[in-house]
């Protein structure tokens, strides 16, 4: 249990630094000085140090501030993608002591991956969460992370078994919703740099609708009806289609009888069909950068995120009778 309790330290410490790692280092420091945790490793003295604690309170607070700040934080997150890594990585060297060199660099891998891991969760996080037009959600996270990082450093050091399965639990998770995150940093920057094309090349909107990759126009040739006319195609990405995974990319074709919904899974293309006489709700909400469309049919529900230069493109009405 001692390996246990060892490998909850160094797990919590280089993974909750890799979300705030000044935060993290005042944390061990004055916990360390002020003997409010015990049997720490004699390598800790060092975070004890007047001047550690001073400079790493000092960075801390000049993160606090950045990270309020919508698009600052998202700057100061990409400048720390190194050092938060590193910092992670020597804040498990410290535990180890004197140990062989295979040892260290074991340690120095499995510490810099954590805060690795941490790090990328909270930058990709914070970069969605920016795409809220209003303040206050990008605050709250912010206030959040400082009171977590507070929070799992003092139970690292205080309650490191207790940490080392927290850890696990983390971990787990990040592997479950990374995917989801990365695809949907994938479709804000890909709504990004669609925006400043459109701003350069006129009529780009235009020259993307009506058309389908020649895999996808193939296969949605051989699905839909012969005398179906394809009224609108566009592409997008999923905020609830089932059973597309959220945020992934798929093509929109609306035709003279149904909504298609065209996307690819497991190296696949595959097809979801909805009659147009099966809508009870319809309605486009306009964005920063993407554009949301509402489809209610009778036994469930889309919501579709285009490019929002695609929202003056899109139909009015494609219900039926429309």
């Amino acid at each position: 249990m001692d390996i246990i309790a060892q490998l909850g330290t160094l797990l919590g410490l280089s993974f909750i630094s890799g979300i705030n790692l000044y935060a993290t280092v005042a944390v061990t420091g004055i916990c360390v000085r002020t003997g409010l945790v015990t049997g720490l490793p004699p390598e800790f003295q060092v975070f004890a140090n007047e001047a550690v604690i001073f400079v790493a309170l000092l960075l801390y607070a000049v993160e606090f501030f950045m990270d309020k700040i919508q698009g600052l934080d998202t700057l100061w997150d990409s400048l720390h993608t190194v050092i938060r890594p590193l910092g992670g990585a020597f804040i498990a060297l410290m535990q180890v002591g004197e140990a062989s060199a295979a040892v260290e660099v074991i340690v120095f891998l499995i510490g810099a991956s954590m805060a690795s891991a941490a790090h990328a969760t909270k930058a990709g996080t914070r970069l969605v969460v920016n795409t809220s037009p209003e303040p206050v959600s990008n605050v709250l996270v912010s206030i959040g992370e400082d009171i977590g990082v507070v929070g799992f450093s003092y139970l690292a050091l205080s309650y490191p078994k207790l940490t080392f399965f927290l850890t696990l639990i983390f971990l787990v998770l990040i592997i479950i919703f990374l995917p989801v995150l990365f695809r949907s940093i994938r479709m804000l920057f890909g709504s990004l740099f669609f925006r400043i094309k459109a701003f350069f090349v006129r009529d780009i909107t235009k020259n993307k609708l009506l058309s389908l990759p020649l895999s996808m126009d193939t296969f949605f040739d051989d699905q839909k009806g012969k005398d179906e006319e394809i009224l609108w195609a566009g592409k997008g990405y999923a905020g609830r289609v089932p059973p597309v995974r959220r945020s992934a990319r798929i093509y929109l074709v609306i035709t003279s009888q149904a909504v298609y919904c065209l996307y690819r899974r497991w190296f696949r293309t595959r097809i979801k069909r909805q009659a147009r006489s099966e809508i009870q709700k319809y309605k486009i909400y306009p964005g920063r950068l993407l554009a949301k469309c509402l489809i209610t049919f009778s036994k469930e529900t889309w919501l579709v995120q285009f490019y929002q230069p695609f929202i003056d493109t899109l139909p009015r009405d494609i219900s039926e009778t429309s």
